[in-house]
């Protein structure tokens, strides 16, 4: 009998190689009445003896056994193997050398369903206590090569060394990928250096790397110690793969031979291929307690982040409140970002052209800024004006370390045009803060700074000084000067430290500011808030020719005719003050617009309602202030786009008494829209007037069809669908998101509140090809892709175990940079084909056609399979109903495959059998098509099609088997191949065709039954010469009779 289905389960947990030698042990497998054949099993999965030695383990005994070579195939049948074995313990006087005891040879057999049986006898050995070791390896659910941890250890090196980490203490699971400080590095194939890798025993690979076609294989690993050999030592062997984009994965597992640990190779490191652009790939990371602005933590607030706590993993962008920042190339007084310390980049910046850099990482402690040393990143510039950074978790010493983040955004406009004017006095280098017996120190920690400011001191141009500047002057405590010197007007925008002088002139330093060089010998600064009480300083510029501020009759600010960065009719502010309208006279509250720190554009309303600015002159004291102001012009018409109109005051019964600074304005269906752009302070109070309501304004929210759980609202300026707050929604970072995929086709859709809410409405989204838009249906965004008319971008990517039809759905800001401003939303999705799924029929089929439909989980595709019999060599008449066949008839058969792009792939028939009964694992068989060729066996069988279209077929004799059983079922297994590979079809008349691996044209793969035919009752007894008992039909080994005379019999398909 075939021992493949008749053997002895043999399951005992201390046989496990991976045991500890020293908690399981006594047992000898000599005292064991062997007899027959045995399968192993450990723990419930189905397990291997070990073709490997392990040093000092005994399988539960004191001897382990292993394989002397390799387990055989399924076509070499049953083999002999040597057992060789080595003591656990070499004080006992025995050797703990791998292969120093021989044992008696065993008999061993490959199964089909992928497993081994055993003829294990008494062994026969000169060692005490020999136990047959067995080995187990756990089924793999997923792709190694996308589902890994992170292995990033620099100590693991093989130039490292100084201390001494085990690796049995740490607790292995799974598979990892390593890294050498971000950079992808391998295991090492040689011996290792005695001492190195910060162990005592050095664990290298003894065996090449795998290549990408022989998918996952098992290697030994070696340990070497400075007094032995370089693989004198052997713990237990790991598995490891080849991945797509040159990196290996390892299942790494618990040594068992002392403190020994995994080393890695540095010389891979000058060889790092990047796989995919990170320009394009990214992480978002936005979190406003990171900003180097976050002073509250210096008391004690927003402190508590650590990011060792945090599992990073790939590359990042920052971001601070939704605006593209950057790292800090440098470090201040006091920096904290949200941590205890502070980390910041140890060097500036890449530019584009140099690609991906790496930076050193330093991290400050209060007032020292390179007090800690943390773990190297990768860096690289990107298209755009933004940096990418591949965070990794920060050294453990430094207590509670943040990578710090710094606003960076380009201005909208030139900076030397744009500006508000800092004109006061008491910033001079030379005026201190103690005068006439009294401390008036100022304090810019109060002032709210809100962009660029140019510096004048009386009415004369004034700049930062570049040098020291004495305490207790420029009016404050600690004035704050430039440390370095201003750029020039090439440099273009620039950033410089800022110092205060306390202690030495520069020991300590404040926030950063950037710098311009304008024309006209000016400078403008991008002012922001000290963390402590000081003041930006402010000298007298020397020139030869003397700039003033010109009076206020005579301002002209710069106009530009360019188009605002934004819409303004979809990005404004709301201004709603009742106590603005024109009937409100002689208001005992004077109200003052010099007041208000104004930026961007405003919308105006009154209790709601919205209104307009007036373009006739306003009585005085009206709109509760002194000088009312009005527009000195009519308002544009929606063509006119923006316009630039002059702003009177009305004072001393002069409606034009002042002109106040010019605004913009843009109308647009009949939304009246202000730009206040005060450039200096107002001598008398001036307000806007407000009056005239419309009637005629769009109501935006009819036009959205917001859905039941959706409620009409704005946000940002902008209206949209926001959720309703019962409705359940996902983790943060995370969208209700659905998939469905048909074939080489996808559909998916997203929650509409639920991406306004995140900053994108459902315009700005596409898929991969931009003129692939969403449809909105019922609150929610659909999207879908297919191999005809709408590709969308697809790439359809082939991994080894998947074929995968992958797409993204790509939010890009508005070009005016609507609500999204610089941030990307980018969802990937994929129809993923697993590789394999073992499907078989219950049911007598009627007609001759048998159909296997495969449904696959959610994000999954879905086709069915066909096998169908034909009448003709033409296959253009189907068997139907009842069916009647002759031995030796000649029976066309077809399998195909639908649901599938029949341009993109084929069908390949693997293997084709027949059994007595409807059961493809039946232990009585005869194969048809064997390794995608014709059974050598059966010269009746013709392959007629295979692996070049979504249909195979083939032809066979009828037959029936000799043992009592008159039906005959068929079944093959099948897989999906990639055109495009050229590698689908074989060549069965080639002495070389057989395969040894599944190569990356392999994708998925099916089990289809057909069946069964049945004998004819009337002629049963002429062809079926003896009967046999039910009990005996499972041990039968599959004799089978080709009757080669026409027209004796029939068999009837029901």
């Amino acid at each position: 009998s075939d021992p493949c289905y008749d053997y002895t389960t043999l399951e005992e947990y201390w046989r496990d190689l991976g045991q500890n030698a020293y908690q399981y042990y006594g047992h000898d497998d000599t005292l064991v009445e062997w007899s027959g054949w045995y399968r192993l099993y450990l723990n419930g999965e189905s397990a291997q003896m070990s073709e490997w030695c392990v040093s000092n383990t005994g399988c539960g005994g004191y001897t382990g056994l292993y394989l002397s070579g390799s387990h055989p195939r399924v076509e070499d049948g049953v083999v002999t193997r040597e057992v060789l074995g080595s003591h656990m313990w070499w004080w006992w006087g025995y050797s703990n050398q791998c292969g120093a005891y021989n044992s008696t040879s065993i008999q061993v057999k490959a199964c089909p369903g992928d497993y081994y049986v055993y003829e294990f006898v008494k062994p026969n050995i000169s060692a005490p206590g020999p136990t047959y070791c067995a080995v187990a390896f756990s089924s793999i659910s997923s792709d190694p090569c996308y589902n890994y941890e992170s292995l990033d250890r620099p100590w693991r090196a093989n130039n490292e060394s100084g201390d001494y980490v085990c690796d049995d203490s740490f607790s292995w699971n799974g598979w990892y990928r390593l890294f050498y400080y971000g950079m992808n590095i391998q295991m090492p194939e040689t011996c290792v250096s005695s001492y190195s890798c910060n162990t005592y025993i050095n664990l290298w690979l003894n065996g090449p790397h795998p290549q990408i076609e022989d998918g996952v294989v098992i290697r030994e690993v070696c340990g070497n110690y400075y007094w032995s050999g370089c693989c004198d030592y052997k713990t237990n062997p790991i598995r490891v793969k080849a991945c797509p984009g040159n990196y290996y994965v390892y299942e790494l597992v618990k040594p068992q031979i002392g403190c020994s640990g995994y080393c890695t190779g540095t010389f891979h490191v000058l060889n790092v291929l990047l796989y995919y652009d990170p320009c394009e790939n990214y992480n978002i990371v936005n979190n406003h307690w990171r900003s180097t602005l976050n002073y509250w933590s210096m008391y004690g607030y927003i402190s508590d982040h650590d990011d060792t706590r945090v599992e990073w993993d790939g590359w990042y962008r920052l971001f601070i409140n939704e605006s593209s920042a950057q790292m800090p190339e440098s470090c201040f007084y006091y920096m904290s970002c949200g941590g205890f310390s502070s980390l910041y980049l140890g060097g500036s910046h890449p530019e584009l052209e140099d690609g991906v850099v790496t930076r050193e990482i330093y991290g400050s402690r209060h007032y020292q800024c390179s007090h800690y040393r943390s773990e190297p990143i990768q860096v690289k510039a990107c298209p755009g004006n933004y940096y990418v950074y591949k965070f990794t978790r920060p050294t453990l010493s430094i207590p509670a370390p943040v990578y710090c983040a710094v606003p960076f955004t380009t201005p909208s406009v030139d900076p030397c045009y744009t500006y508000s004017i800092l004109d006061e006095p008491w910033r001079a280098t030379d005026n201190s803060y103690y005068n006439n017996n009294y401390y008036y120190g100022m304090c810019d920690y109060n002032v709210e700074w809100n962009g660029w400011y140019r510096l004048f001191y009386n009415g004369q141009n004034a700049h930062m000084p570049e040098s020291c500047v004495n305490y207790g002057m420029c009016g404050t405590e600690y004035p704050l000067s430039l440390n370095g010197t201003h750029p020039q007007l090439e440099d273009g925008v620039v950033t410089r430290q800022v110092c205060l002088p306390w202690g030495d002139c520069c020991t300590y330093k404040s926030h950063p500011i950037r710098v311009k060089a304008c024309p006209g010998n000016y400078y403008v600064y991008e002012f922001v808030k000290p963390m402590f009480c000081g003041a930006y300083c402010s000298i007298a510029s020397v020139s030869t020719t003397t700039e003033t501020i010109p009076p206020i009759e005579s301002i002209t600010p710069p106009i530009t005719t360019t188009a605002p960065p934004v819409d303004p009719c979809y990005n404004y502010n709301d201004l709603d003050d009742l106590w603005r309208a024109t009937n409100n006279q002689h208001s005992s509250q004077i109200m003052c617009d010099s007041w208000v720190s104004w930026n961007g554009w405003y919308r105006l309303f009154i209790q709601g309602q919205s209104v307009q600015m007036p373009d006739t002159c306003v009585d005085e004291l009206s709109c509760g202030t002194h000088a009312p102001l009005w527009l000195n012009g009519g308002h544009p018409t929606v063509e006119d786009g923006v316009v630039t109109r002059d702003v009177c005051g009305h004072w001393s019964n002069n409606c034009c008494y002042f002109q106040s600074n010019t605004i913009a304005l843009r109308e647009k269906m009949s939304i009246g829209v202000a730009h206040i752009s005060l450039i200096m302070t107002q001598c008398l109070c001036v307000i806007f007037h407000l009056s005239l309501l419309f009637l005629d304004v769009r109501d935006r929210c009819s036009e959205l069809s917001c859905s039941e759980d959706e409620w009409c609202g704005k946000k940002s300026g902008v209206y949209g669908c926001l959720c309703n707050d019962d409705l359940p929604r996902p983790e943060a970072d995370s969208f209700d998101f659905s998939e469905t995929c048909e074939s080489s086709s996808g559909s998916m859709s997203v929650s509409r509140c639920q991406l306004f809410e995140a900053g994108f409405p459902a315009d700005v989204l596409h898929l991969n090809d931009s003129s692939c838009k969403g449809t909105v249906r019922n609150g929610r965004v659909e999207f879908h892709f297919d191999n005809d008319e709408h590709i969308c971008g697809t790439n359809l990517l082939a991994n080894g175990t998947h074929f995968i039809y992958s797409n993204f759905i790509l939010g890009t800001p508005r070009s005016e940079g609507l609500i999204s401003r610089d941030k990307i939303l980018k969802l990937s999705f994929s129809c993923v084909y697993p590789q394999t799924q073992t499907l078989s029929m219950n049911v007598e089929i009627n007609p001759l056609e048998s159909i296997v439909h495969k449904t696959l989980p959610a994000g999954e595709g879905r086709y069915q399979v066909r096998m169908i019999p034909y009448e003709d060599d033409e296959f253009t008449r189907p068997f139907t109903g009842k069916v009647d066949a002759e031995l030796d008839q000649k029976m066309n058969v077809e399998v195909r495959v639908e649901g599938v792009d029949s341009r993109q792939f084929a069908l390949v028939m693997e293997t084709c059998w027949a059994t007595p009964v409807n059961d493809p694992d039946h232990s009585l068989r005869w194969d048809l098509i064997v390794r995608e060729c014709p059974n050598p066996n059966d010269d009746t069988v013709e392959l007629l099609q295979n692996g070049v279209s979504t249909s195979s077929r083939f032809s066979f004799r009828m037959f029936i088997f000799t043992a009592n059983s008159p039906k005959l079922s068929r079944h093959c297994a099948v897989h999906l191949c990639l055109l495009s590979s050229n590698r689908c079809s074989t060549d069965c008349n080639s002495e070389h065709h057989w395969r040894e691996h599944r190569s990356l044209d392999f994708h998925d793969s099916a089990s289809i039954s057909m069946g069964p035919l049945m004998l004819s009752e009337g002629n049963t007894d002429e062809w079926i010469p003896e009967k046999v008992k039910a009990s005996e039909a499972s041990h039968l080994c599959g004799s089978l009779m080709l009757l080669l005379v026409p027209l004796m019999s029939f068999l009837t398909l029901l």
